[in-house]
Formats: structure tokens, C-alpha cells, sequence
């Protein structure tokens, strides 16, 4: 009679941890925001380690409805958009390989090559691209440039804020995203910067989580930056390498917590409303 306590008691201590469990859980999910990645890479080595299948799964997993997705090659891109068509937002890249990031600029045949990749008819954007100040006024530049301008699509930079000032002086009304907050993440940089464009110019968040941080928190100067431009900050995780696909569900959740740190309109802003603003409003 004893032992039949006990083990009633055990069952009861068990199923109340069960419970809890499952509350624990419940919880979580709906803690996670639906999101839009604005900044995401499916290139040769990813493709290898990961079907397009899988790349849905952690999706799901992690509540990404649409993700913005560049390759290099650009047949990664093309296996995601053909794979998902209405939740890819497929980027054009200008390199056959990394390497190329270093001297594509000084590559007149870029161009040539960008305009017959457009013709497929469903890129929606330029980049990522990789190019810093001392080559602002590569003619490779100004040709992207104008075919952005003259096909309204959309520009990925990776660079300092001297190429977006010779962008916008090329092409005022080019939208361009800028990678990273930029080469100087620093708020009050930042606000300059953003006062300077005020139109065009939007930033995703990508590989910088935690230097938004202070003490395990979203410092006061980014919450005031975030507040302050809203509608000009995105999400993203830049899935730079396989360890990154590997870490995703880790990533997603560092950057809901800061998130979580922000007035929910605006943390649902960055999340998910400013990129689907861009991109698929109208659409549907």
C-alpha cells in the first residue's frame, strides 16, 4: 500500500511537470512575432547542407513568413524562388564566386551579365554588394545604379556611407537597403546618416544583435533610434555560412529578445510591417 502511494504521488509530480512543460512551451511560441528576413544568403555550401525543404522547415520553425534571399551563385536564389515563389524575394548577385567581392566593381562585364539575369523577369533587387568609399566612382557602380533606377528595383549595399551618398546623387529615388546598420553601428552615426537620406534609405539589423546590447538589454540609444525611425529598420539574420543555417533557431531568438525590448508596434515594425510594406504590399 505504500509504494502504491508513492507511486501515485510520482505520477502526480510527473504529470504536473508535464504540464508545466507544455505551458512552458506554449508560451514561447506565442512570444514568437511573425518576421520578414531582410537579409538571408542560400550560396554553393548551403545548398549542399540543406534542401530547400529544410530551409522551409527552419522557417516555419521560427515563424519567418517571407525572407529576402541573395546567392552566390545566384542558383541558390533561383532553387528557393522556384521552390516557394510568393515567400522567396529573390536578389540579383553580381559574383560567380566570394572572391569576386574584392574586384567585381572594376569588372565592366557585370553589367552586361546583370541585365541578361534580369530578363528571367522575377529579381526584384541588386545585391548584396560588396563596395566601400575609395571605389564610389567605379563606372560598374554607376551602371548598377542606373539599371536599378531605370527596372525599380531595389539595392542591397555592403559598404560605407560614401557609397549611399553617391548612389543617391546618381539616383535619388533608388530604395537602398543598407546591410548590417552599416560600417560604423553606432546610433548617433546612424541618425546623421538617416537624416541625410530621409526617403529611400533602409537598414536591416543583420550580425549585430549583440552590440545593440547593454547588460543583456536593448541599450537606451538604440530603443531611441528604433523609436525614432520605425519605419526605417529591418530585421535580419544573414545566413553568411552553414554554421549560420546551423544556429538560426539561436539567432531568431536573440533577436526577438531585443526585440521584446521595444513598444510591441515598433518591435512588430522592424520585425515583419516595414519589409512587407516594401516588398509585398500589393502582391497579394
Amino acid at each position: 500500500m505504500h509504494y502504491s502511494n508513492k507511486s501515485r504521488s510520482l505520477k502526480r509530480v510527473s504529470y504536473s511537470m508535464l504540464v508545466l512543460a507544455f505551458w512552458l512551451n506554449s508560451a514561447g511560441a506565442e512570444n514568437k512575432r511573425e518576421l520578414f528576413d531582410s537579409h538571408l544568403h542560400y550560396g554553393h555550401e548551403d545548398v549542399a547542407h540543406f534542401s530547400e525543404q529544410q530551409v522551409m522547415q527552419i522557417f516555419d520553425r521560427n515563424r519567418v513568413k517571407y525572407a529576402l534571399i541573395s546567392s552566390t551563385p545566384n542558383s541558390g536564389t533561383e532553387k528557393l524562388y522556384r521552390y516557394s515563389p510568393n515567400r522567396i524575394i529573390p536578389f540579383l548577385g553580381v559574383y560567380h564566386s566570394l572572391s569576386d567581392k574584392r574586384d567585381w566593381m572594376h569588372n565592366l562585364n557585370v553589367l552586361e551579365e546583370v541585365k541578361q539575369n534580369l530578363e528571367k523577369g522575377f529579381y526584384r533587387g541588386i545585391g548584396e554588394i560588396h563596395i566601400f568609399a575609395k571605389d564610389r566612382k567605379s563606372p560598374v557602380l554607376k551602371g548598377l545604379v542606373e539599371i536599378a533606377a531605370e527596372q525599380s528595383l531595389f539595392m542591397q549595399i555592403h559598404g560605407d556611407a560614401e557609397i549611399l551618398d553617391e548612389v543617391f546623387a546618381l539616383a535619388p529615388n533608388v530604395t537602398v537597403l543598407w546591410a548590417h546598420l552599416g560600417t560604423q553601428p553606432d546610433p548617433d552615426y546612424l541618425r546623421e546618416v538617416l537624416q541625410r537620406h530621409p526617403n529611400n534609405l533602409y537598414i536591416d539589423t543583420s550580425v549585430r544583435d549583440k552590440q545593440l546590447l547593454a547588460n543583456g538589454k536593448l541599450s537606451e540609444a538604440w530603443q531611441q533610434l528604433f523609436i525614432d525611425y520605425q519605419d526605417r529598420f529591418m530585421i535580419a539574420v544573414d545566413t553568411f555560412s552553414v554554421n549560420r543555417w546551423q544556429t538560426f533557431d539561436q539567432v531568431v531568438s536573440d533577436i526577438n529578445d531585443w526585440l521584446d525590448d521595444l513598444p510591441p508596434e515598433v518591435a512588430n515594425k522592424l520585425a515583419y510591417d516595414n519589409a512587407y510594406r516594401l516588398f509585398k504590399e500589393g502582391d497579394q
